[in-house]
């Protein structure tokens, strides 16, 4: 009967897959004492989505961790009938001077799109972009998918933040001249943004700003979950080293869990020293925003496991901070 809610057999189906995904890997890595391992017996939990989180968790447990997977946001894609601006965007690339990515899910759902439109072929949609004209601008998570998907951008900030993107974008000029600039978007669920401002809303402004044709176009839609129990638990009786927050919407999901929990959060530190870990600038800005004392900054986004991995194995052994 229970499965009869098609939300908790995605969930269970996701866990398998999670599973499935890490155990392959423990299996694959050279065994070594877990004494010996950098983080053995450390108990990690991260709010990533599951793409993001699967190659994670293979990391941790390579480095002889016990990962917690706490997903607190879900990217979905948005009705057939609201696709519509997105289509206009694919199809008059050539019309624009660049076109701007800030988030993973964003990228997924722009090459998802772009390549139904190129006839399932997202080699064909690759070289559409490419003979546009249009510069592919992308930060952070939106930038390491892309490569993955074959479509390398042709401007990363050195900042892997909205203001990061606005700048370089202004720097090169291409945003002045009412040049035509367009922003793929994911439309975050008012209850992750906490009064605040998306950061593609920012960004549209920045370009506006230094005088762009700028707009936003949504390609995806994040929303929360309902946090689970069993990790505030954990979190409220010790039970946590470190917690792992891969993006803005994360953190602000994160603080409402924190605070709907008695005892889970005290001025914006985690309880029994549990470490919060941003993994990447917006995370970053993304927990200051929301209250959230930050206890590891790590350069390496959500998507870089390995470096991200290693960033969070060294505060924990050395208790230092990574910069």
């Amino acid at each position: 009967r229970l499965l009869n809610s098609s939300a908790l057999a995605r969930n269970v189906l996701e866990y398998m897959s999670l599973a499935a995904w890490t155990l392959v890997v423990a299996l694959s890595v050279p065994q070594q004492p877990d004494a010996a391992l950098p983080l053995a017996g450390k108990r990690i939990a991260f709010t990533s989505p599951r793409a993001v989180a699967a190659p994670f968790s293979a990391e941790l447990i390579s480095a002889g961790a016990r990962p917690v997977w706490w997903p607190l946001v879900e990217a979905v894609p948005l009705p057939e009938s609201e696709l519509g601006p997105l289509d206009d965007l694919i199809m008059r690339m050539p019309e624009y001077c660049a076109v701007a990515l800030l988030s993973r899910h964003a990228a997924d759902a722009f090459v998802e799109r772009g390549a139904r439109i190129s006839d399932g072929d997202a080699e064909l949609f690759a070289a559409m972009v490419a003979a546009s004209g249009a510069q592919l601008a992308a930060c952070g998570g939106a930038a390491a998918r892309l490569r993955e998907l074959g479509l390398a951008p042709s401007l990363v900030p050195l900042v892997s933040t909205a203001d990061g993107l606005a700048a370089a974008i202004c720097h090169l000029g291409l945003a002045a001249g009412g040049r035509r600039l367009r922003v793929v978007c994911s439309r975050v669920d008012e209850a992750l943004l906490r009064g605040k401002e998306a950061e593609e809303e920012a960004l549209v402004a920045a370009l506006l700003a230094a005088g762009a044709d700028a707009d936003a176009v949504d390609a995806c839609a994040i929303r929360p979950l309902l946090a689970s129990g069993h990790e505030l638990s954990l979190l409220r009786e010790g039970g946590l080293d470190a917690v792992c927050v891969g993006s803005a919407e994360e953190a602000n999901a994160l603080a409402a869990a924190l605070e709907a929990a008695e005892g889970a959060v005290s001025n914006g530190a985690l309880p029994y020293g549990t470490r919060l870990v941003a993994a990447g600038a917006a995370a970053r800005e993304g927990c200051a925003a929301a209250g959230l004392q930050v206890d590891v900054e790590s350069r390496a986004e959500a998507e870089e496991a390995a470096a991200l991995a290693k960033a969070v194995a060294d505060a924990l052994v050395e208790r230092r901070l990574v910069w």
